[in-house]
């Protein structure tokens, strides 16, 4: 009975360990859909083609290709060692020769010389395939680190396009606020020319009117200016006022979305993401490094041929004579370093190193990536209540232009507080977007620290996809 319970509890614990793991493989691979319209792109059409036109126009991502391109070059370099060396030499020249006790007898002799030949590394205890290899790898390694500064750069650009929208409703806001400043100042006006204010308290609404004024120009100067900076960060020629959105839509939040998003990578450990696929192909490649130093005082063989063509010197006695001799060879060599002055235990040492420091960095960025996700989920449930917060701040505002407007048709209210009602309301608008866009931005980075970032799929699949 006690044996019959055993089993049956080993195969119920199997069962589940396998239900488990389906689950969370199935989860894992529907985890892209999860997220699906919920990107600033997906509100905002017009940052669709910038985000995916990015790579070719951004100037930093240019730069960070030819990273990629330099590492593709390195591994045909290290790939080069493997394959047969084929070079020679030749000249074409005048030959007098003679003895030194009798100059007289020379002999002379003038014509084309060479030497070909041909090497092939034969045995090398591995120490060129793991070049090549870890060639590869550092290949790989660059690749993952372009996807990662593109989602990195992606993400930046989400953030500064919303702020962009913010600061456009900030600075309908102050023109706004100086049209009616300007408002206040004809009524001055008119009421100084009736001599029923002073003119000091016209001198104050002219005061108000210049520093409103100075607020719109700063207002202005420093939007066209974050304008600027955000087309030479994208690669756009100009980005013109009219083509930024006037609003940001409002999103929406799922906390069973974003608390499923950080259970699949809490549960892996972040093995899903590009910063642990980078760093498991860095510890790789100093695994690599590590058997390359532990053969560079082991004997090294190969193959070699070699077919000449040479001018040969004879002498006897007084006699000199030259002939042109053809000479062909074919075996096997080897070099044998048998001792370097401890430079190999340095190699081995600077090896283990730079593996230890790799693992050592793998585990660092892991911890602090994962400590942001559970962040950033928390963070997330707080900007969903910001966001209610501004909603209703700015229902309240319009609910009072509402009723404003309705007194101002009776009558009964006059038309300056009508104004100021309307100024509310682009205010509350102001600090809505605010909210949205904040919202929007540690999505962003919640998303992208999950390994989830859909921007992704602009890159071609080798830049992304896990590799072995």
């Amino acid at each position: 009975m006690v044996l019959s319970g055993l089993m049956s509890q080993r195969v119920f614990s199997r069962a589940a360990i396998t239900f488990v793991s389906l689950w969370l493989a199935l989860a894992a691979r529907a985890q892209p859909e999860t997220i699906t319209g919920t990107m600033p792109e997906d509100y905002l059409p017009q940052l669709k083609p910038i985000l995916a036109r990015l790579l070719e126009r951004a100037p930093e991502a240019i730069s960070r290709e030819f990273e990629v391109l330099l590492q593709e070059v390195r591994v045909e370099d290290a790939r080069a060692q493997r394959l047969p060396q084929v070079g020679g030499s030749f000249n074409y020249g005048f030959t007098q020769s003679a003895t030194r006790g009798s100059t007289s007898s020379q002999d002379r002799n003038s014509g084309l010389y060479y030497n070909f030949g041909a090497g092939q590394a034969l045995f090398h205890w591995g120490a060129l395939k793991n070049q090549s290899e870890a060639a590869k790898l550092s290949l790989l390694a660059a690749e993952k680190s372009y996807a990662q500064f593109y989602r990195s750069i992606s993400v930046s650009v989400r953030k500064a396009y919303l702020a962009l929208i913010v600061e456009k409703a900030g600075l309908r806001q102050r023109r706004a606020a100086f049209e009616l400043v300007r408002r206040d100042l004809a009524v001055a006006d008119a009421k100084f020319a009736d001599g029923t204010i002073s003119a000091g308290a016209r001198e104050g609404e002219r005061l108000r009117v210049r520093e409103s004024e100075y607020d719109l120009r700063r207002a202005e100067s420093d939007f066209a200016a974050d304008r600027r900076r955000f087309a030479r960060l994208v690669g756009l020629a100009e980005l013109p006022e009219e083509e930024i959105p006037t609003e940001i839509p409002a999103p929406v939040y799922s906390e069973k979305r974003a608390t499923a998003l950080a259970a699949t990578v809490l549960s892996d450990n972040g093995r899903r993401t590009l910063e642990f696929e980078m760093w498991d192909l860095k510890i790789q490649e100093a695994k690599l490094g590590q058997k390359i130093a532990a053969t560079r005082l082991l004997p090294k063989f190969g193959v070699s041929a070699n077919y000449s063509l040479e001018n040969n010197t004879y002498v006897n006695g007084a006699t000199v004579q030259q002939n042109a001799v053809t000479r062909e060879s074919i075996g096997i060599g080897g070099n044998w370093p048998i001792f370097d002055g401890f430079a190999t235990r340095a190699a081995k040492r600077q090896a283990l190193l730079n593996k230890r420091s790799a693992e050592h960095q793998k585990t660092v960025e892991i911890d602090r990536l994962l400590e942001s996700v559970q962040t950033l989920e928390r963070k997330l449930k707080s900007d969903a209540d910001q966001l209610e917060l501004a909603e209703t701040r700015r229902g309240i505002a319009t609910d009072s232009q509402n009723i404003a407007t309705e007194q101002a048709e009776l009558g009964n209210i006059p038309k300056g507080t009508l104004d100021n009602a309307r100024l509310a309301v682009l205010m509350a608008e102001t600090k809505n977007f605010e909210a949205r866009a904040t919202f929007f931005g540690d999505w962003c980075d919640f998303v992208a620290a999950a390994a989830s970032d859909p921007v992704l799929n602009n890159l071609p699949a080798r830049y992304a996809r896990a590799k072995k």
